[in-house]
């Protein structure tokens, strides 16, 4: 699924840092203002994260009602028909979403077990609707000695290196910063549940995700060199002895290098989302 954005008055931290990390340990990805680098333009960065959000949780109380970004966020989300997840912290409903079922938190306990089901419910529903839409007539890519099929894009240039590692370079936007964009599949036997593009180091981000019923490790991270930007995510799964790792590389000119600037930036978030949909046609060969 896509991350979950979640929008709350930083007089409210402490409470939701504890969400959000109930809601990582149930699987979910989540987004909260806190990670923003040093140095970022704040509203396009939020602007981005409310746009390619598939979930908007609203953590509700005097504090975020009297916040101008938290009112900003909201309406963005409303008009943008992203689904809404309220939760009251503290205080009175308000009337912008009093007549939507909400969470009561007043108590200041996180949500029971039946909201984060929900959420699930939510995200199985939204994401195989769209994924209907989108995959279609995608081609097939079939490894019997692992046991496992998945769809990749149309336009898909395959390239197998070896039996156990595979390359598909993907189609790009011409005229953008965008330089190369590639899914890569890596099977192991025996192996450790782990991107081998970490290279046994920590990765920027770690979390335990489930799509579609089946469960991955979701590794993130970015790197750079002279001109060029990096940035890569995968998914890891196994069975028995096998591990199989999904992973989309994404290489852009640097913004910091000579004309680059005048290239119209990608959107790396939303290129990022094409391998939740090639994880969404997985499925391991009975």
């Amino acid at each position: 699924m896509g991350h979950i954005f979640i929008s709350y008055s930083h007089k409210d931290k402490d409470y939701v840092h504890r969400l959000a990390d109930a809601l990582q340990s149930e699987g979910f990805e989540v987004w909260i203002d806190d990670r923003i680098d040093y140095g970022t333009r704040w509203p396009l960065v939020i602007e981005n994260a409310i746009d390619t959000c598939e979930i908007f949780i609203l953590v509700a109380s005097e504090n975020s009602r009297a916040s101008e970004w938290v009112q900003h966020e909201l309406v963005r989300a409303q008009r943008l028909q992203k689904q809404i997840f309220p939760l009251l912290l503290k205080g009175d409903p308000w009337i912008s979403f009093e007549s939507t079922q909400y969470i009561d938190a007043r108590d200041g306990v996180l949500p029971a077990a039946k909201f984060y089901t929900g959420l699930r419910n939510y995200s199985s529903r939204h994401l195989e609707v769209l994924r209907d839409m989108i995959v279609g007539s995608w081609p097939i890519y079939r490894s019997e000695k692992f046991g496992f099929l998945v769809n990749y894009p149309i336009g898909g240039n395959l390239k197998h290196d070896s039996e156990s590692v595979v390359q598909i370079n993907l189609p790009i936007i011409q005229g953008t910063n965008l330089r190369d964009k590639y899914l890569s599949i890596h099977c192991k036997e025996n192996g450790v549940l782990s991107s081998p593009l970490s290279y046994g180091q920590p990765p920027l981000e770690t979390s335990n995700v489930e799509i579609l019923g089946h469960r991955f490790l979701r590794e993130s991270d970015r790197d750079g060199a002279a001109g060029t930007h990096g940035e890569w995510v995968s998914y890891s799964t196994s069975r028995g002895s096998k591990v199989v790792t999904f992973s989309i590389t994404l290489i852009t000119t640097s913004y910091h290098a000579y004309f680059p600037e005048l290239l119209p930036r990608i959107d790396l978030a939303a290129e990022k989302e094409t391998l939740l949909y090639v994880i969404s046609t997985f499925s391991w060969l009975s």
